[in-house]
């Protein structure tokens, strides 16, 4: 393992059900039934990370953490990583393996979304058809999901975009210092 890029290693398409342990719906909660309160509602939407409100419900509620979410409708194949607790609609799916870290998830989840283009905004996603669903993810030697080498090519592209962006803060900083002549 390790070094070497990720179009060098070979390719296998996996089940979700081989990806995933644990694949379970949230449930569903009428929005009259909603109470105030701090916790992340994380529903079908495709904007703020699926969350669609902060909610206070305790009772007859899914809640879930450090998992992906997938809208099962509306904006079928939104997939967005949570790692703090939240409360999942039933139009989201958690999408969970334990000892995963949060940038192997987010390597997946562009690929994920090209689920998208497959069910289109009229076509629900629902437990059995995730189930027959497969994902395209890069393998080892042995044949395994390289979740190690998935979670490496994203904490190099976070560093990438980091670097970047300081770059641009620093040319402004120093162009406005120039501006004002100091």
């Amino acid at each position: 393992g390790g070094g070497g890029s990720l179009f060098d290693s070979n390719w296998k398409a996996f089940y979700f059900t081989e990806v995933f342990t644990e694949i379970q719906r949230g449930k569903r909660l009428k929005k009259a039934d909603h109470t105030t309160g701090r916790i992340p509602y994380v529903s079908s939407t495709s904007l703020n990370n699926g969350i669609d409100g902060f909610i206070g419900n305790d009772g007859g509620v899914r809640r879930f953490e450090d998992c992906l979410t997938l809208a099962n409708s509306g904006s079928v194949g939104s997939a967005f990583y949570h790692r703090y607790a939240f409360v999942a609609s039933d139009h989201v799916t958690k999408l969970r393996r334990e000892g995963l870290d949060k940038y192997a998830y987010l390597f997946m989840i562009p690929i994920i979304n090209r689920l998208s283009e497959k069910y289109g905004f009229n076509r629900e996603i629902n437990d059995e058809r995730i189930k027959r669903e497969k994902l395209l993810l890069p393998v080892t030697d042995q044949g395994e999901i390289d979740f190690a080498r998935m979670a490496a090519y994203m904490r190099e592209v976070e560093r990438d975009i980091l670097d970047t962006t300081l770059k641009v803060f620093k040319e402004r900083i120093n162009n406005e210092k120039v501006a004002r002549n100091e």
